[in-house]
């Protein structure tokens, strides 16, 4: 813990604004590159939150249950249907089954089997979609939530990747520069030092 701290301690130090001699011009682009970067990503909170809330909100609407909505009906298991004879698609694991409607329409159909909550041989449960067609269950609010929180945490991971990469390489150009810089205070340095010495 204490590395830690004294590390942030040092950066702190590093990038601070002051009126240092030794401080070159490429050190105090160097220090505002950080604070830029640091504002970024803290600008990108507003984002995160946002698409959380995109996600979440989309999440209660698929949760609904009811009229209008998913609905789960009792279905009548038919036969079980061999691997890709529906219609040559390969589905495996699927029954054909007949359900009835909340409104009292019969249907009937291929069914996934990990769509069918069986109840024994020949009777299950399934959800339908509101045009009646076999859907996947509603997601759980755990689901949601989770969901939501991967997206606002991928919004601040995707800013705090390119803030970090804009910051590194735009540091990387500033240390050749310094480099070249520093070459050539030694050039001139050496001449004078070579001139006195004469």
């Amino acid at each position: 813990m204490r590395s830690i701290a004294r590390w942030v301690v040092s950066r702190l130090r590093r990038y601070r604004p002051d009126r240092n001699p030794l401080r070159r011009r490429t050190d105090r682009v160097e220090a505002a590159l950080a604070a830029a970067a640091v504002a970024a990503v803290l600008l990108a909170v507003w984002p995160a939150a946002l698409a959380a809330r995109t996600v979440y909100d989309g999440g209660l609407a698929a949760e609904r249950v009811g009229p209008g909505a998913r609905q789960l009906v009792e279905a009548t298991l038919i036969q079980e249907v061999s691997v890709g004879s529906a219609g040559g698609r390969g589905m495996l694991g699927a029954s054909l089954a007949r359900w009835t409607l909340p409104g009292g329409e019969v249907r009937e159909g291929v069914v996934p089997a990990a769509l069918l909550l069986r109840n024994g041989q020949a009777n299950a449960r399934l959800w339908v979609d509101a045009a009646g067609s076999p859907a996947a269950p509603p997601p759980r609010r755990a689901e949601t939530v989770t969901r939501a929180g991967l997206a606002a945490f991928g919004v601040m991971a995707a800013a705090a990747a390119l803030a970090g990469a804009c910051f590194v390489l735009t540091r990387h150009g500033l240390d050749r520069r310094r480099y070249r810089e520093w070459d050539a205070a030694w050039a001139a340095a050496d001449q004078r030092w070579r001139r006195h010495h004469i």
